[in-house]
């Protein structure tokens, strides 16, 4: 080939490479979705509490960082101590992404030990944790108990979000292992209408989230009127240090049992997680946008200013706590669901 063929030949080639680059990168099937779609968050309490908290604050920072930046808002679903929303999760939520839920803490030990629930914890795609939780049990100043030992005193109202909710189970499990004799009062829709109740005097004692109390119930803490009495978790908080925690109660082997699967409830925290048939594409976008939200400047100054401390972990790390979790081995399961089953005995199948 001459070179004035090759010189003529080479700007066409030119041009074809140019026109191959510009060809524009395929369509991203993510971003397509969520454009301009609007996706709720559920939660399963009511929106005065941490999960309304931290709900509220992802639907603000995490929706510039899913692709197609869509439109977040919070859906709160109580009943049943939390198990309405997590049946809905697993059973009716819609499937295609438009959907995605803070799930409530207890949801290893009800897949675990409640055989009503329509759901299993492994079942759902974890996008990520804020933080590990301890609930805190406190009594009202008015009636004079400052110590868990004082609240074993007497009978005592003790106020709870559901039947099947950790603040009226904590209770009913330490009047079988601590002798306590509270009377649970479980009909609240959640832990905020609880400490209206208590603020009421129709309660003397009521538990949410250590975050809560500090943030909601400062000037409550501060003051005195509010006393921590008891942890709702695996282990004593560092801030109240001489404040029990719910497995050192347990003294035989079912007890032991019950406590440690219960205790788990204080790992899975404040999380956020998708249903069971979500699309993989979607679920690594979800996970990808909460690690970009957790590192966030502006994230972590809002959280600073509303006094959260965090502890998050990633989607995968969640994943395989819950996966561990579940596999405890049946004869354990079955001893903790024996206790489960004597302090709420609705759990019985019929």
């Amino acid at each position: 080939m001459s070179k004035r063929i090759i010189a003529a030949f080479m700007p066409a080639l030119a041009l074809t490479i140019g026109a191959t680059i510009a060809v524009p990168a395929a369509a991203d099937p993510v971003a397509d979705f969520y454009k301009g779609r609007e996706v709720r968050i559920i939660i399963g309490s009511g929106v005065g509490g941490s999960y309304g908290l931290f709900a509220q604050i992802a639907a603000k920072y995490i929706a510039p960082h899913v692709p197609g930046n869509p439109t977040i808002i919070v859906q709160a679903m109580p009943g049943a101590g939390g198990n309405v929303s997590l049946n809905y999760m697993e059973n009716a939520a819609p499937q295609d992404g438009s959907t995605v839920f803070l799930p409530m803490q207890m949801v290893v030990h009800e897949s675990l030990l409640n055989p009503r629930v329509k759901y299993k914890a492994k079942d759902f795609h974890w996008i990520g944790r804020f933080t590990d939780v301890a609930l805190v049990a406190t009594a009202a100043k008015r009636t004079g108990i400052r110590t868990f030992a004082d609240s074993k005193k007497k009978p005592y109202v003790s106020g709870g979000a559901g039947p099947g909710n950790p603040t009226s189970v904590a209770p009913l499990a330490l009047n079988m292992m601590a002798g306590t004799k509270y009377k649970v009062v479980s009909g609240y829709k959640g832990t905020g209408e609880a400490y209206q109740a208590l603020e009421r005097g129709e309660v003397d004692i009521a538990a949410t989230s250590w975050l809560t109390l500090n943030v909601i119930h400062a000037a409550q803490m501060k003051s005195g009127e509010l006393i921590p009495i008891y942890v709702i978790g695996a282990k004593r908080v560092p801030d109240i240090p001489n404040v029990p925690a719910l497995p050192e109660f347990g003294d035989t082997p079912a007890h032991k049992a019950f406590l440690k699967i219960y205790s788990l409830q204080g790992e899975i925290g404040r999380s956020m997680a998708a249903p069971p048939r979500m699309a993989h594409d979607k679920i690594v976008a979800w996970q990808t946008a909460f690690d970009r939200m957790i590192a966030d400047p502006a994230f972590l100054a809002d959280a600073k200013k509303h006094k959260i401390d965090l502890n998050p972990l990633e989607g995968a790390q969640v994943d395989a706590l819950v996966a561990d979790a579940m596999k405890t081995p049946a004869a354990t399961v079955e001893q903790a669901r024996k206790i489960y089953a004597e302090l709420l005995p609705g759990l019985k199948k019929k």
